[in-house]
């Protein structure tokens, strides 16, 4: 008589790269391998991984342990993949589990475990409507049309919703505009939460879906594409931050360049994007009551056509000598790079809550703050000095960040300047001090 055989509880799941099948962006489908009792069963998970790419130091690294069939690294999906894969392990286990409870000791069927895993009424048919989803447009598609409609728009309003494409590009690849629904925009949402990602961010995403919405004739206006962003903090530098910038001594041309932009950015108020567009006719002068002239910055505000004019401190007026008042345009990432390379070399190590608020809470992130500045730190830090050291005076530094002006009969914002310049050029000096009137270390 032949002897009966038993099986044991016991099932093995890894996770693997199927690199032949990268796509264009470099992305490899992630394939699941479960092994047990003689029997195999392969599933593609529908998640997709970089294998490799360059981490935040900008050096490249591998984002892939195919040891643990994990996402390592500075992989930029990271939580969220591992998080699915896991779900993965998870029900392949609890499946297998559950069928040998059923018949304890007896084989477990590649068929068993495939039908416990998906059943019937989940691999339903395509929808009637896959061709005509075909031939419609995609997210990104739309986006463009819109972006070539609005190409009066600054730069970094017509690439913020690239994010949006690129994301459905990643979760739904066939999904189109026009098919998003009220329960859609809510799994999509839970997805933008599972990866972390902050409110000011998912608010950029339900921005464009609206602006999608417009581009195609389609209303707009419901409650559940809306999304109330609450921001975390912005980073500024103190006193001593700023002065330990400009006695820094670059290593290179490179270096002293992008210090030299966001100092300048800094004293005169500027947006990175505005430095693109710099016209040195820009330059005026400015006489005061007492007839002292200074020199100045005149730019338009974006949101009223008004002009302001922003006093200069002599060490922005050296910084532009020294470059000829010429700032070459560089993309936004080259300078976040750079800049945070120059933090880094000054010894800016103070360590900052760069906290990030997703879904309402608060998930604490302390960095030292070389890893946090960016271009748009300039700004923030002109406001907050300037009004520490004029004791919460809010118009200086309204003047020096060109903020639009409330009055509209004020179309012509010099008469203003003339007043507030003295009180400006006296914060920056009390800021500065001896490096008022000097020129950064090069």
């Amino acid at each position: 008589m032949a002897k009966q055989i038993t099986y044991r509880k016991q099932i093995s799941v890894r996770m693997s790269l199927r690199l032949v099948k990268r796509n264009k962006r470099g992305f490899c489908p992630v394939r699941m391998t479960a092994r047990w009792h003689g029997e195999e069963l392969q599933v593609d998970t529908g998640e997709l991984v970089m294998p490799e790419g360059k981490n935040r130091r900008g050096k490249e690294e591998s984002f892939w342990d195919p040891e643990t069939g994990q996402v390592v690294g500075d992989h930029p999906d990271k939580a969220y993949l591992n998080s699915r894969l896991a779900e993965w392990v998870k029900d392949v286990t609890q499946a297998f589990e559950d069928i040998f409870d059923r018949a304890p000791f007896e084989k477990v069927s590649k068929e068993q475990l495939r039908a416990e895993l998906f059943p019937p009424e989940v691999e339903e048919a395509p929808a009637p409507e896959l061709a005509e989803v075909v031939a419609s447009r995609t997210f990104r598609q739309v986006l463009e049309e819109w972006k070539e409609e609005n190409r009066n728009l600054g730069k970094d309003s017509l690439r913020k919703y690239d994010q949006l494409a690129t994301m459905m590009e990643n979760w739904r690849t066939d999904l189109r505009p026009e098919q998003v629904t009220q329960k859609i925009a809510k799994e999509y949402l839970q997805h933008l939460l599972d990866l972390q990602k902050s409110d000011a961010t998912i608010k950029v995403h339900f921005t464009g879906l609206r602006k999608c919405f417009e581009q195609l004739g389609l209303p707009a206006d419901m409650a559940w594409l809306q999304y109330s962003a609450k921001n975390a903090p912005q980073l500024d530098l103190e006193v001593e931050e700023v002065r330990r910038l400009i006695q820094w001594r670059p290593t290179s041309d490179a270096l002293a360049e992008e210090r030299d932009r966001w100092l300048f950015q800094l004293f005169s108020g500027r947006r990175y994007e505005d430095l693109e567009k710099f016209d040195p006719r820009e330059r005026i002068t400015l006489t005061l009551e007492d007839g002292t002239k200074v020199p100045a910055l005149l730019h338009a505000q974006g949101k009223t056509g008004n002009d302001a004019a922003v006093p200069l401190p002599p060490i922005a007026v050296h910084i532009g000598e020294r470059w000829g008042w010429h700032f070459p345009a560089r993309t936004w990432q080259h300078r976040g790079d750079v800049i945070k390379e120059v933090a880094q070399a000054a010894g800016l190590t103070r360590e900052w809550d760069d906290r990030l608020i997703t879904g309402g809470k608060v998930v604490h992130n302390w960095r030292p703050i070389w890893q946090v500045i960016s271009t748009h730190t300039a700004r923030h830090t002109a406001a907050t000095l300037l009004k520490q050291v004029s004791n919460g005076n809010k118009a200086l530094a309204k003047l020096v960040l060109g903020h639009a002006e409330e009055d509209v009969t004020d179309r012509y914002a010099k008469d203003k300047a003339r007043l507030l310049a003295p009180a400006v050029l006296d914060a920056w000096q009390k800021i500065l001090g001896d490096w008022y009137e000097g020129l950064p270390v090069q």
